[in-house]
């Protein structure tokens, strides 16, 4: 296996894509093809909070690095606090952009990173964290689904998607985490298991190829899935204290793209600093999710997410001609105090 020294920056060249592709009949009778991207994108002010009437205008989008037009813009809440947010009708003049009435159904996967060295450090980090996960099951909304894995030496379901929050909530404990002998909630279907290939996530024994093996499994079902990783590193310590990956970081991010995927990481790491932050901070970076450490304020940590989580923009992306096979996509908003997560990476068949 080629092995790379990581050296990650925010946005990176990778493959590209292009969602869609119109065709604009022109005046003299020829047909143009006009490339689109669909992406979300979150907007958050400095607590977390959804920043809300954000029109085309207000987002400055370069596709490797040029200028490109944003067509258009859709606010969609993912619960019913963030609906409530918008309380006059869709046709309200009051509106600068479109805007979903009804919360959407999600679709979470929590995962727990396990070190069956049982460092302390990280150890800890399980303990303090399994109850405010838990927590933040039962908060859930009822046309949500989630399941439960753990990745150690290997990838295990604990739970199939289920709209059983209290029942998946009582659970999520450390000795479910460590030794995994709990019966499992009543399923919702579509089930993660009808996809997951049983013998691939025994044989994951890379955290990259088991995202990878995550996204793959997760492109059989619609729409945009939150994935909240509890976790303490990606990446490998080598000589000279340098952090390394396989080349398998690259399909990991194709096949998040690809399943739009957002990877949230809390680091439960109970450290200020450590060398394999490196690895989750990135890999939030790159899909449009966010990365935070949870060993001083935990419960801060739980809200954040709750409520980045709570709404998204998707926005209709026009890139510029003869853009090439890859590009990076970085979006802005012209807003003060305020936080933008969005996928950084985007695979030809998105």
């Amino acid at each position: 296996m080629i092995r790379t020294t990581v050296l990650f920056a925010a946005a990176i060249t990778l493959p590209a894509t292009q969602a869609d592709a119109q065709q604009t009949p022109t005046p003299f009778g020829a047909v143009v093809e006009v490339s689109r991207v669909l992406t979300e994108v979150r907007v958050v002010d400095f607590k977390g909070n959804p920043v809300l009437g954000l029109m085309p205008s207000d987002f400055e989008v370069r596709v490797g690095g040029r200028p490109a037009e944003v067509r258009s813009v859709l606010w969609v809440p993912s619960t019913s606090e963030a609906a409530a947010l918008y309380p006059t009708p869709a046709t309200d003049e009051a509106r600068p952009s479109a805007v979903r009435t009804a919360p959407e159904g999600r679709t979470i996967i929590v995962v727990f990173q396990v070190d069956f060295g049982l460092h302390i450090s990280r150890t800890v980090g399980i303990v303090r964290m399994t109850p405010r996960a838990a927590e933040f099951v039962r908060s859930l909304g009822p046309n949500d689904r989630i399941a439960f894995l753990t990745y150690g030496s290997h990838l295990r379901l604990h739970s199939d998607f289920t709209t059983d929050h209290e029942a998946l909530a009582e659970m999520i404990t450390t000795q479910e985490i460590l030794k995994a002998k709990s019966s499992p909630p009543q399923p919702a279907p579509p089930l993660l298991g009808d996809h997951l290939d049983p013998e691939a996530a025994k044989n994951a024994a890379d955290l990259s190829y088991a995202l990878e093996l995550l996204g793959r499994t997760l492109g059989s079902f619609p729409g945009t899935k939150s994935l909240i990783f509890f976790g303490y590193g990606l990446g490998r310590m080598t000589a000279g204290a340098k952090i390394t990956v396989g080349d398998g970081y690259e399909r990991a991010m194709e096949a998040l793209t690809s399943s739009r995927t957002s990877v949230f990481s809390l680091d439960i790491t109970n450290a200020d600093a450590h060398s394999l932050a490196l690895g989750l901070r990135t890999v939030s970076d790159d899909t449009g999710g966010f990365y935070v450490k949870t060993h001083l304020f935990p419960d801060n940590a739980m809200e954040r997410l709750t409520r980045v989580i709570s709404s998204y923009y998707e926005l209709e992306i026009i890139p510029p001609p003869d853009i090439g096979d890859s590009f990076t996509i970085n979006v802005k908003v012209d807003r003060p105090r305020v936080e933008v997560f969005t996928r950084q990476y985007y695979p030809s068949d998105y």
